[in-house]
């Protein structure tokens, strides 16, 4: 994996410029999105909201898709990744909503919500540009480390620590915050062509190192990204921290050793 270590107002423009070129290459492509903290933190959906604007981008023709939803919440729902998505992005660009797919909490039968979207990625092709965030367990999409993970998009509990972690955009009330969601699988992930994970903060910078330099386990899902053939990793200084302090004393017991 190639990893890119940038101040922290450098990284919204350069995932610009990935879906810019990944745009601008393939006009029709599919591109998935995340939600979270991190988008909004490097100012990511902000910089190709203005790149939009301006004309420098035409997204107008691309696909999308989300991987992933909160089941038990209706998509109107404040904390629901469709409102998410409409108020940070979509709600400012030239974009037809048909061409998009995020799946439904609140449909009557989850596992072919499931299926729905499998065959949205399917249809077009399949992804061409994945961004991503890396939970504070590991977890990519909502991929939760598991002894083993399905292949296809399938529905997952969330984790307690991540539920914990929502509490408290649900009033603080633990038990308002979804218990299921659904999810790509990894081989829905794996198939990407091209993978970008953002990560940034100090609160990142433990398990980022983990997941770049630990042993590849379904215990922490963000690890077989060591296997994808074109994956890259954007950290701040603050996440990359630990990543680089054991680069570095590899590197001297390696030349201890000469």
């Amino acid at each position: 994996m190639k990893v890119h270590i940038l101040p922290l107002e450098h990284i919204g423009p350069y995932i610009a410029d990935q879906v810019t070129h990944t745009a601008s290459a393939k006009p029709e492509a599919l591109i998935a999105w995340t939600t979270g903290n991190t988008p909004l933190r490097t100012g990511i959906y902000r910089e190709l909201i203005a790149r939009e604007q301006a004309n420098g981008l035409d997204l107008s023709s691309c696909w999308f898709v989300n991987p992933d939803e909160q089941i038990g919440i209706p998509r109107a729902h404040e904390e629901s990744y469709y409102t998410y998505m409409k108020r940070h992005f979509f709600d400012h660009i030239r974009h037809s909503e048909d061409r998009r797919f995020i799946p439904d909490g609140a449909a009557a039968d989850a596992a072919a919500e499931c299926e729905r979207m499998e065959q949205f990625i399917e249809d077009h092709g399949g992804i061409d540009y994945q961004l991503v965030g890396i939970g504070i367990n590991g977890h990519i999409c909502f991929i939760e480390p598991a002894a083993s993970l399905p292949a296809r998009c399938f529905v997952t509990d969330i984790a307690d620590v991540n539920r914990r972690l929502y509490a408290p955009l649900f009033g603080g009330k633990l038990e308002d915050v979804p218990e299921t969601a659904i999810t790509f699988g990894w081989g829905t992930v794996m198939k990407s062509r091209r993978i970008s994970l953002v990560a940034v903060g100090k609160d990142k910078a433990e398990i980022v190192a983990r997941a770049l330099l630990g042993p590849i386990t379904t215990e922490l899902p963000a690890t077989l990204l060591q296997l994808h053939p074109n994956a890259e990793i954007v950290l701040d200084e603050a996440a990359a921290a630990l990543y680089l302090q054991a680069q570095a004393e590899a590197a001297e017991r390696r030349g201890a050793r000469a």
